[in-house]
């Protein structure tokens, strides 16, 4: 396996494990005054999507590392899904966080309010490490996944890259004379003239 699609193997299975991680840890934190409260990944789909796609990225990297046959083209696919969803979602959450707040506060407070708290500073809404962890996590899978186009897959032992398998590759054998069975003996009254 070639150094590149080593390096790849690795930054999926590292980028896997950051999403399952992440999704663990707090996402947001709300504070006002002395009081916070967090939010973690796993309290709402956002999350659990994130640790879906992490575990995907960590079966495709560790498949690689392990060096099982023709891993890293199985791994491209994985890697690129696990990244992407793993990457949008934190995107996603990180984009909308106030939004989200604001829908989850509807039911018990006004939503002008609640804006105007935001606006003023009253209230604070900020970005948690869990929510990075999950986005870098997410684009290792999907730098994992660009650095394995263009590898190759070593040959299986036994078959040659070029050429004819099987029965067909025996008839090519024969019609060039190797590997034919040897020609019988010629008859005994055609042994030429004598000496």
């Amino acid at each position: 396996m070639n150094r590149r699609a080593s390096v790849a193997g690795v930054l999926a299975l590292v980028g896997g494990v950051a999403a399952v991680v992440g999704s663990f840890l707090p996402w947001a934190e709300i504070s006002a005054g002395p009081f916070s409260e967090q939010a973690k990944g796993v309290d709402g789909w956002e999350g659990k999507a994130a640790i879906v796609a992490g575990i995907v990225m960590i079966v495709a990297g560790a498949r690689v590392v392990a060096g099982s046959e023709r891993a890293v083209t199985r791994m491209r696919p994985g890697a690129a899904i696990g990244g992407l969803v793993a990457f949008g979602v934190g995107l996603y959450t990180a984009l909308t966080a106030r939004e989200q707040l604001l829908d989850a506060a509807q039911g018990q407070l006004p939503r002008a309010e609640v804006e105007r708290a935001l606006d003023s500073g009253l209230l604070e809404l900020s970005i948690a490490i869990g929510l990075i962890v999950v986005i870098a996590g997410g684009a290792q899978g999907i730098l994992a996944a660009l650095l394995t186009i263009g590898t190759s897959e070593p040959a299986a032992p036994g078959v040659s890259g070029a050429g004819l398998r099987g029965w067909s590759n025996d008839a090519a054998d024969r019609a060039q004379g190797v590997g034919a069975p040897p020609l019988p003996p010629p008859p005994p009254g055609d042994a030429g003239p004598p000496g």
